[in-house]
């Protein structure tokens, strides 16, 4: 209960209205993924939440999106989110079904952070496998780049070392200092939930 009220006080936003299809990997998530996302008030339909010790991972989750697309459009939730097994990634889908992955959501985030002036030195941390375009779009709305290594361990170190808020990777482990010392894709997915219901935008405009 510690850990949620944590999540859902460090996002501080209302998610009343807003349906999430949730993927929980039969993982560690299962139960604080759905739990967190509730407690913000959103409406979460709930998918592979039950971990019997070998099906974690199984099909299912952020390395395989495909029920997750399926079910966000069938249930018509605004988006969709998928965590891995240790519940350290996150990737999206909009409202059509289409993936979004960690380089679109860290862009999304970083533009929402720098809005606030929560993004600090207007800096994102990536690692070489980001794609050129979201490269190339930080840089056109002014936010720095800095590339490191293939591996959290590594953006973790820039982060540190220059104390940056956001970095992260295409696979969907991002990290924000403001909140976690490490990814954390329930986090993740809470901050994306609380642009989409701030700039009342959907998830496949603003990727």
């Amino acid at each position: 209960r510690i850990y949620v009220d944590h999540l859902v006080n460090a996002v501080g936003a209302n998610l009343d209205g807003l349906r999430i299809a949730v993927d929980c990997a039969n993982g560690a998530a299962s139960t604080v993924g759905p739990a967190a996302l509730r407690g913000a008030g959103a409406d979460s339909v709930v998918m592979n939440s039950s971990p019997n010790g070998t099906n974690i991972n199984a099909k299912c989750g952020s390395t395989h999106p495909e029920q997750l697309q399926a079910v966000t459009v069938a249930s018509e939730a605004a988006f969709g989110v998928a965590y891995d097994g240790d519940a350290d990634r996150c990737l999206a889908v909009d409202h059509e079904g289409t993936l979004v992955d960690g380089d679109q959501i860290m862009a999304i985030l970083a533009l929402d952070m720098k809005e606030q002036g929560l993004l600090y030195d207007d800096t994102l941390v990536v690692t070489v496998m980001s794609n050129l375009g979201l490269i190339l779009g930080m840089k056109e709305n002014g936010i720095r780049i800095v590339q490191t290594a293939v591996g959290d361990r590594y953006v973790l170190e820039a982060m540190r070392a220059g104390r940056y808020t956001l970095g992260g990777e295409q696979s969907g482990h991002i990290i924000n200092s403001h909140h976690a010392t490490t990814g954390d894709g329930i986090l993740t997915s809470l901050m994306l939930a609380a642009v989409i219901q701030r700039t009342g935008k959907s998830l496949k405009e603003l990727a």
